[in-house]
C-alpha cells in the first residue's frame, strides 16, 4: 500500500519562522518534487542511523533549494508489485520524479527516464567509474546512461580456515571436502536450493553462466531451455543433485530459498562452508564474535576447473523521471549529494553495510569498509553479473527455483524437472509448446 510521507513539513516550520519572500517562499509558491522509495531508503528507515542520514539529507536539500517541497511515496515491501507499480505509473504519464529501482530491472524503464549523462560531466562523476557491471546496467542502446546506482553486492563461498585448509575451487572438489568434513562431524556445504530469489542468485545463476548459459536472449524471449543454454541448465542441476546424491548436501537445503537462511546453520557452530551474500559478513561477524576471525571468502566454484567464476551482483539504483529540467537537476543534486558522490555512495553504503557500485569510492574517507572488502571488490570488478531485466525473468526465476527443489528433494531427475520449467514458462508461445 502506498503511503505518503509530508516531509515538507520541516520546510513549513521554517517558512513560516522566517515569513514569505523570493528567498523563502510559501507553501503555495513552492514546487513538489516527488520521490517513490523503499522504506529502507527512506527516513522511515529500520535502522535508526539510515533514517537520521536520509533525514539529514533531505533538510540540507529543503535548505539549499527553498523553492522546492520533497513529497515521499513510499513503495511495497513486495519489490515486484512496486516495480509493477511504477512501470504502470510510467506507462500511464504519472511516473514520479525520481524513484528507487531494483538495479537489474531498470532496463524496462529505460523509455521512461532521463538521460544523465550532462548532470553527470557537470558533477564530474565518470560512468567508467562505475563498476563494469552497473556501468552495463546503465547504459542505454544509444549509449546514453539513465540511471544511478547507489549499492550493490555479490555472492561468495565463506568457509571456516580451521576446518578447511584450501576451500573447494569446483564443484568435485566441493563434494569431496564436504564428505571429507562431515565424518568429522561438520555439516559440509550450506546453500539454497528451495524456492526463494536466493536459490537463483546464489546457486543457480552463477553455475548455469559460468558455462557460457543464457536466461534470455536479446529481447528478453527465454531461451535457457534451448539448445547449449538447456545442456548448461541441465549440467547445472546434475551437479547440484550429484551432490546431493553423494551426501555433500543435505535433502533440507530443497526448503532453503534465501541467502540468509545459512546464517542460524552458522550461529550453531558446525558448518564448514555456505554459499552467500556480502552482506551477510556482518551478520556473521556479530553472531560469531571472535570465531569470525576463522572464517575467509572465496569464488563461487564451478562446474570444471577452466570454466571462469561467476557471481550475480544485486543492488539499486535511482532513476529520475521529471521532464522538467529544473526538476532534473534539483533530482539529481538530491540523489547524487545523498547516495552517489564519493561522499554520499561511502557514508550510506557504509550505515547499510552494502557495497559501493563506484570503484572511487572504496578509496574514500569517507568509506568504512567491513570485513572481506578486497575480496567483495574484486568478485564485483572480475565476475560479477547482473540479472537480466526481462519482463519474464520473474517467471523464469521462480520456475526454476521450483524445478531444482524438486530435483533436490528427490521428485524430478534434471532433464525432466528443466524441461518442465520450460515448458511452464513458454507456454503459449510457440505451436510446439501448446
Amino acid at each position: 500500500m502506498k503511503k505518503t510521507i509530508p516531509i515538507g513539513i520541516s520546510m513549513l516550520v521554517i517558512a513560516g519562522m522566517t515569513g514569505c519572500s523570493s528567498e523563502n517562499p510559501s507553501a503555495e509558491e513552492k514546487e513538489t518534487l516527488t520521490w517513490y522509495t523503499t522504506a529502507g531508503y527512506s527516513p522511515e528507515a529500520p535502522s535508526a542511523a539510515t533514517s537520521e542520514y536520509i533525514s539529514g539529507n533531505i533538510q540540507s536539500f529543503e535548505k539549499e533549494h527553498p523553492d522546492m517541497d520533497i513529497q515521499i511515496s513510499l513503495q511495497s515491501s513486495n519489490i515486484d508489485e512496486a516495480m509493477a507499480r511504477l512501470l504502470e505509473q510510467a506507462n500511464t504519464g504519472r511516473a514520479p520524479d525520481m524513484a528507487a529501482i531494483d538495479g537489474y530491472m531498470l532496463d524496462r524503464y529505460k523509455e521512461y527516464l532521463q538521460p544523465l549523462d550532462e548532470l553527470m560531466e557537470e558533477r564530474g562523476i565518470d560512468p567508467d567509474d562505475y563498476l563494469p557491471f552497473a556501468e552495463k546496467v546503465l547504459r542505454g542502446d544509444d549509449g546514453k546512461i539513465y540511471g544511478l546506482y547507489m549499492s550493490t553486492d555479490t555472492r561468495m563461498l565463506y568457509y571456516n580456515k580451521e576446518i578447511i585448509e584450501e576451500p573447494p575451487s569446483t564443484w568435485d572438489e566441493v563434494i569431496e571436502v564436504s564428505n571429507e568434513v562431515q565424518k568429522e562431524g561438520y555439516e559440509g556445504l550450506v546453500l539454497p536450493l528451495g524456492i526463494g530469489e536466493g536459490t537463483s542468485v546464489t546457486s543457480l545463476w552463477p553455475l548455469f553462466w559460468s558455462q557460457g548459459g543464457e536466461l534470455v536472449d536479446e529481447e528478453g524471449n527465454p531461451t535457457f531451455g534451448e539448445g547449449k543454454n538447456r545442456e548448461a541448465m541441465i549440467r547445472t542441476f546434475e551437479t547440484l543433485d550429484r551432490a546431493q546424491e553423494e551426501g555433500a548436501v543435505s535433502k533440507r537445503m530443497a526448503s532453503s530459498g534465501q541467502e540468509n537462511d545459512a546464517n542460524g546453520e552458522v550461529a550453531a557452530g558446525d558448518t564448514a562452508m555456505f554459499l552467500g551474500g556480502s552482506w551477510q559478513a556482518a551478520t556473521i561477524e556479530e553472531i560469531l564474535g571472535d570465531d569470525f576471525e576463522n572464517w575467509e571468502v572465496a569464488s563461487l566454484p564451478t562446474v570444471e576447473e577452466n570454466d571462469p567464476t561467476v557471481s550475480s551482483a544485486g543492488g539499486w539504483a535511482w532513476g529520475i523521471f521529471a521532464e522538467d529540467p529544473k526538476k532534473q537537476e534539483a533530482a539529481f543534486d538530491f540523489l547524487v549529494n545523498s547516495f552517489i558522490s564519493e561522499e554520499g555512495m561511502g557514508e550510506f553504503t557504509s550505515i547499510q553495510g552494502s557495497l559501493p557500485a563506484r570503484e572511487s569510492v572504496y578509496e574514500s574517507d569517507s568509506y568504512n569498509p567491513g570485513a572481506f572488502n578486497d575480496e567483495f571488490l574484486t568478485s564485483l570488478e572480475t565476475e560479477a553479473e547482473a540479472r537480466p531485466g526481462a519482463s519474464k525473468y520473474n517467471e523464469i526465476s521462480v520456475q526454476l527455483q521450483t524445478a531444482i527443489s524438486q530435483v533436490i528433494s528427490g521428485s524430478k531427475e534434471p532433464e525432466q524437472a528443466v524441461d518442465d520449467a520450460w515448458e511452464i514458462v513458454t507456454f503459449g508461445e510457440s505451436g510446439e509448446s501448446e
